[in-house]
């Protein structure tokens, strides 16, 4: 297979300078608007605690017992493996630590409080990469197959009405942050065959003979964390192969925001060498263009 047309060496793959604080300011820009609830939250939030007159009072406070309960360090996710008893019991714990205290208690329960949701407001701006990434690879799809005179239907998650879900068109469906439990993982991208009208299910993903193309799709702009995304990538992709018999595993590729030239180096190696059969910089719209040309040609 020949190599994608805009890829003629690892350099071509490397994230430039301009694309990087594009990237930065792009984030910088979402973040503001995702924290301004969690401002209003934090402000309302000690407004409260300045009307407590002494920790103790803190115990029987319901009206706060979500926000105390950040405070002592519990995540929505946390909460979840918790009995209403077992949480309650904790908060007791916590906020006895307290209980001798006459001056700075109240500054030092709303920063813990801080901690906990700056924590939760960086994990939102993760998936919310991670969403718009996968926004931007489904536009792309829908402009191409609509400039060819296709027909789309473009879905979003029922949690997240940002979150791309699935495209189809004809005989295919791109498919997005799935999880496949004869993989054992959420896969980023999968490409999907139907028939023509058949409606997209759940019993498709479990369908191995369905399979056409798989993908991991990293949004992320940061050249710190490169590295670790590629790895991150490089495992989800083995694990893929491992999942299929070699005769008919389906066609596998990389997409990445952020990409450095050693990570380049090993993703044309890895063209090269047929671990992959496609690769791209999300950064880049003609490498983004060829992609989905690619995809929607399978």
């Amino acid at each position: 297979m020949s190599p994608p047309e805009h890829i003629k060496s690892p350099k071509d793959l490397v994230t430039t300078h301009s694309a990087i604080c594009a990237g930065f300011l792009a984030q910088a820009v979402a973040k503001t608007e995702k924290a301004n609830p969690y401002v209003k939250a934090a402000i309302v939030f000690w407004r409260a605690l300045r009307r407590v007159r002494v920790p103790r009072e803190l115990i029987d406070a319901k009206e706060l017992r979500d926000d105390l309960l950040a405070a002592a360090g519990f995540s929505e996710k946390a909460k979840e493996h918790l009995s209403d008893k077992e949480l309650q019991d904790a908060l007791r714990t916590v906020l006895s630590r307290f209980a001798g205290r006459k001056a700075g208690w109240r500054e030092q329960v709303f920063c813990m409080y801080l901690l906990t949701k700056g924590d939760s407001l960086g994990g939102s701006m993760r998936n919310l990469t991670g969403a718009i990434a996968g926004k931007r690879v489904a536009e792309s799809a829908v402009r191409q197959l609509t400039a060819l005179g296709h027909t789309t239907k473009l879905e979003y998650t029922n949690q997240d009405k940002e979150k791309v879900e699935s495209i189809s068109w004809d005989e295919r469906s791109l498919v997005f942050d799935k999880k496949i439990p004869f993989i054992g993982n959420n896969v980023d991208v999968i490409l999907l065959q139907r028939e023509r009208k058949e409606a997209l299910c759940k019993e498709m993903t479990a369908d191995k003979s369905r399979y056409r193309a798989c993908g991991e799709l990293k949004g992320g702009i940061d050249p710190a964390g490169a590295d670790e995304h590629w790895k991150t990538a490089s495992t989800a992709l083995q694990r893929i192969r491992e999942s299929f018999d070699p005769k008919v595993r389906p066609r596998l590729f990389y997409l990445g925001a952020a990409i450095e030239q050693s990570m380049a180096m090993e993703i044309v190696e890895q063209l090269n060498d047929g671990r992959l059969d496609y690769a791209g910089n999300l950064t880049r719209p003609e490498q983004v263009h060829d992609l989905i040309a690619w995809l929607t040609s399978l």
